[in-house]
This record gives C-alpha cells, sequence and structure tokens, in this order.
C-alpha cells in the first residue's frame, strides 16, 4: 500500500500547502539575499522562466491526472460489468430445475451481499474470503447442476456466465490494487515545491511579496494535487465508485 494512501487527505493538502509557502518564502528571500549581496537594488525580471516552469508543471498535473482518472473509470466500468455478469447468471439459473435452481439463487443472493460488502468495506480479509468462499459453493453447486440437467447446453451456458463473473471480480479486485506509481507522484510534488520556489524568486525581481497572488496559486496548485490523490485512493478518497449497479441488481430480485 502506498505511503500516500495511509495517511489522511486533509494532513496532506496542510503539508503540500505549508511546503508550497515555505519554497515560495524561501525563494523570495534567497532573491533578496543575493540582491544585497551584489549591492543592487532590483535585478531582470524572470517572467519568462516562470512561465516555462509553470507550463511544463500543469502538464505534469494534466498528465497524472488523466492517469488517476483512467484508474478511477476503469473501476466504475468493470462495477457495471459485474452487475451485468451476475445477472445473466442469475436469469439463466432460472431455467434450470427446481432443486438447482433453488440452491443457486440462495448463494447468487448471498454472493452480491458478499461483493457489496467487500466494495463499501476498505477490502478487509473477512469480506474477500466470503467472496472466494461462496465462489467454491456457486461453482461446486453448478457442477451439480451439469450433471444432473437434461439440457447440456443449458448448464453450459450457466457455468459460462458463472466464469464470467468470477474473473470479474478478480479484475476489480487487481484494478483497485492499482495506483499511479508512486514515483511519478513524489516527482510530481517535488516539481510543484520548486515551482513554488521560483514563483517566489521572481516575485522578488519586483520588490514586492505579492502575497495574495502567490498563495491564491498555491492554493489552486494543492487542490489539484489533492484531486489526483484522492481520485487514486480506491478504498479511503473521498471520491468513490458507486455501487449502484449492484444496489440495483440486488433490488431487482426482489
Amino acid at each position: 500500500m502506498s505511503w500516500l494512501e495511509t495517511l489522511p487527505l486533509t494532513g496532506i493538502a496542510l503539508a503540500i500547502m505549508a511546503a508550497l509557502l515555505a519554497a515560495a518564502t524561501v525563494g523570495y528571500r534567497g532573491h533578496l539575499w543575493l540582491l544585497q549581496r551584489s549591492g543592487e537594488t532590483e535585478s531582470e525580471s524572470h517572467d519568462h522562466l516562470l512561465s516555462a516552469v509553470l507550463g511544463l508543471l500543469a502538464l505534469l498535473l494534466g498528465f497524472t491526472f488523466s492517469l488517476a482518472l483512467n484508474r478511477y473509470e476503469a473501476r466504475r466500468d468493470l462495477v457495471v460489468q459485474e452487475a451485468n455478469a451476475i445477472d445473466t447468471v442469475w436469469l439463466r439459473v432460472q431455467l434450470l430445475e427446481p432443486q438447482s435452481r433453488a440452491a443457486m439463487s440462495g448463494l447468487l443472493r448471498a454472493y452480491v451481499d458478499a461483493r457489496l460488502a467487500w466494495s463499501e468495506a476498505d477490502a478487509a480479509a473477512d469480506s474477500s474470503a466470503r467472496t472466494a468462499a461462496l465462489q467454491q459453493k456457486l461453482w461446486a453447486v453448478t457442477g451439480q447442476a451439469m450433471r444432473s440437467e437434461p439440457n447440456p447446453q443449458l448448464s453450459r451456458a450457466v457455468m459460462d456466465a458463472m466464469n464470467q463473473s468470477f474473473d470479474l471480480a478478480s479484475a476489480r479486485a487487481a484494478a483497485r490494487s492499482a495506483h499511479v506509481p508512486d514515483r511519478v507522484l513524489t516527482v510530481l510534488l517535488l516539481y510543484a515545491v520548486l515551482s513554488a520556489a521560483m514563483l517566489g524568486y521572481t516575485s522578488a525581481a519586483k520588490g514586492k511579496p505579492q502575497r495574495i497572488a502567490t498563495i491564491s496559486v498555491q492554493v489552486l496548485l494543492t487542490l489539484a494535487l489533492v484531486m489526483i490523490l484522492d481520485l487514486d485512493r480506491p478504498r479511503s478518497g473521498a471520491i468513490q465508485v458507486s455501487q449502484q449497479p449492484l444496489e440495483e441488481l440486488k433490488q431487482s430480485w426482489r
């Protein structure tokens, strides 16, 4: 688990904001110290350098945001696919013999509850173990239905749909574990701090700290970074994938 995922987002946001303010202050005072050492009262403007630095920062932010958003969209699509796959299993099970139909229908209801518990919990070991246990039971009952079902094509269709739903459960687990690489986030945070220092350095050339503009840029930058980190937290972030497809599936079976 990434260290950026274990810390609370509020604490990370405050730490990023403090680091940006400190970097801007160091850049501003460092430039003033250089001017005093050289005996000059002001220096040439470095606006073109600041524009280049902020432009590259915006590019890095855009690419990283795209990575995090793509992972979020993948997790959301997998929820819909899994709900559709389980519903397909349910519909085909209703065509089986009464004994097999009753046994598998009860297990499927429990399986949907287990999948919702896994989705809404922090990937707890008990919810994952419950899913695995129900998958084993469902597979065993499917095997019994294949041996007793007079229509082999129907039992084969049930088995294929069941296998697909299990595969999607594994795909969801893999998608939940996929994150933006730590090194990418670390370099992005480091570049943001250096950009803040460059912003402070440039403002010193004009003889004014320009606190309102500097703080505004740093607040916006902090919000963008926290948004990326939030999207990259499938377990504990504020932006969570909706489980509405599974909820609607559960309601439709009632």
